[in-house]
């Protein structure tokens, strides 16, 4: 287990109570209860601290409920970092239920009680939205006032958060999308067929393994041969992309997926739905994928970084009954860089004290914090050094391929509008047609397909 002194050493530091992490309803706030943090050995330049007996500062920071948990190594562990090197600052966690953030930011910005530091999502459009009313803070001039540079992060991260030449927020983290593929190593073998090589895999081969390793009756598999989630924007964007398509113009004023790329990946994705060798998405048991690997019902897994500690997690359950690994997910040799899927941390207009809201958005964004979330969530952030901590680590061979994949992303495009949430769920629910068999990825389909995703974009602003 790589680094496990530091985890158990975290795992401590979770237990423990100091005053450095508090955590807080939206409204009305809750009585703070601290949380100590495990100590870190920051590679970054320090930041000369605050005179002493300065007044404490206190950073209100939104988060989706639940991350506090799911992800307290980033919550928890990395807010601890700032507040180890500046005790006079204090991070109140405000969690806001997933499915009414936007709204009750929303709500908080015109009643102007937004927080110090929010989370945000710039491959929904949600952070441009944010920008373009002047909610997010630029971060240009105090990264240069601190001596960082946004050459810190994956090149892909930056331009989604870049308007009018200026950044706004710094990357929670920049992943590809679905990416990657879980195999059972024994399945393969058992199937007559080689353990593949990590990297450099076509569309024509997976179909030709999940074929060979597939069992029982096309309309009643007894085995699956592979998975995608087909009515899942990452799955349709990173696959039209492996093709050599784009989901949208450069400017996201045109839906391209009616190009030929695209149609290329339509096809190859219904034949192996009509083989029998994808089951649909509502078609998994409980524990989804996950469930059907660890139960060898299934060889290859596509997904996103997401699944592998529910994967982990499985088979351990199952007793291990197999060998298994990851490898890249298929990419044909005009293949364009996987989707940018970016998140951020990022300070608002609204704070009061915006030199310390930037250090706490920047804390969640350097090197210690990407340490810690490799080590405690098998994540990788959205920085360029990434492979000198994986190096570090132990260089876990999961951890190496979300960096190769990471630096084979190209930006993510969103509709000029913003409305790329309205525009994918069309696309999604138009796709999934064809999955079901009620029509076929003709050129008229995909034509039809992109009127409809079409009528989205030419929405206004």
């Amino acid at each position: 287990m790589i680094a496990e002194m530091k985890r158990r050493q975290f795992l401590r530091a979770l237990a423990m109570t100091t005053g450095g992490i508090v955590l807080a309803a939206c409204a009305p706030k809750a009585e703070p209860t601290a949380t100590a943090m495990p100590k870190a050995q920051p590679t970054m330049p320090p930041v000369q601290a605050k005179p002493a007996g300065k007044e404490p500062v206190v950073l209100q920071l939104h988060l989706r409920a639940g991350g506090e948990k799911s992800e307290a190594p980033l919550y928890v562990g990395c807010p601890g970092l700032l507040t180890e090197q500046y005790p006079y600052i204090k991070v109140e966690l405000a969690p806001i239920p997933g499915g009414e953030f936007e709204a009750k930011v929303q709500t908080m910005a015109a009643a102007k009680t937004l927080g110090d530091v929010m989370w945000t999502a710039a491959h929904s459009g949600y952070h441009q939205r944010l920008i373009r009313q002047g909610i997010i803070a630029v971060s240009d001039e105090r990264l240069d006032a601190h001596g960082y540079s946004k050459d810190e992060w994956v090149p892909a991260s930056i331009a989604p958060l870049t308007y009018e030449g200026k950044m706004y927020g710094l990357p929670k983290n920049c992943h590809p999308g679905a990416a990657h593929i879980w195999i059972n190593e024994d399945m393969f073998q058992a199937a007559g067929l080689p353990v593949p090589e990590i990297y450099d895999h076509t569309h024509a081969e997976i179909f030709e393994w999940a074929k060979a390793m597939a069992k029982g009756p096309e309309t009643d598999r007894e085995v699956y041969g592979y998975t995608i989630r087909g009515n899942n924007f990452e799955f349709i964007y990173d696959g039209i992309r492996a093709f050599g398509g784009w989901e949208y113009n450069e400017e996201g004023t045109e839906s391209l997926v009616d190009s030929d790329q695209a149609r290329q990946w339509a096809v190859w994705a219904n034949s192996c739905y009509r083989a029998g060798l994808i089951p649909l998405t509502e078609a998994l048991p409980t524990g989804g994928e996950a469930a059907l690997f660890a139960a060898q019902k299934v060889p290859m897994v596509c997904a996103g970084r997401w699944i592998h500690k529910s994967i982990q997690a499985a088979v351990k359950e199952a007793g291990d009954p197999f060998k298994w690994s990851v490898i890249q997910a298929p990419r044909e040799s005009n293949a364009n860089g996987w989707i940018g899927i970016i998140a951020t941390h990022s300070a608002t207009t609204f704070s009061k004290h915006p030199e310390e809201a930037f250090l706490l958005s920047y804390y969640m964004a350097n090197q210690p914090c990407a340490e810690l979330q490799m080590t405690e969530l098998g994540y990788l952030t959205a920085r360029v050094d990434d492979i000198k901590t994986i190096e570090k680590l132990g260089n876990d061979p999961f951890l190496k391929l979300q960096y190769d994949n990471n630096l084979l992303e190209e930006p993510s495009r969103i509709p000029k509008n913003t409305r790329e949430l309205e525009a994918r769920t069309v696309l999604q629910n138009e796709m999934q047609r064809i999955w079901l068999g009620d029509v076929e990825p003709t050129a008229e389909t995909m034509k039809k397909i992109k009127e409809a995703v079409q009528s989205v974009v030419d929405k206004p602003y």
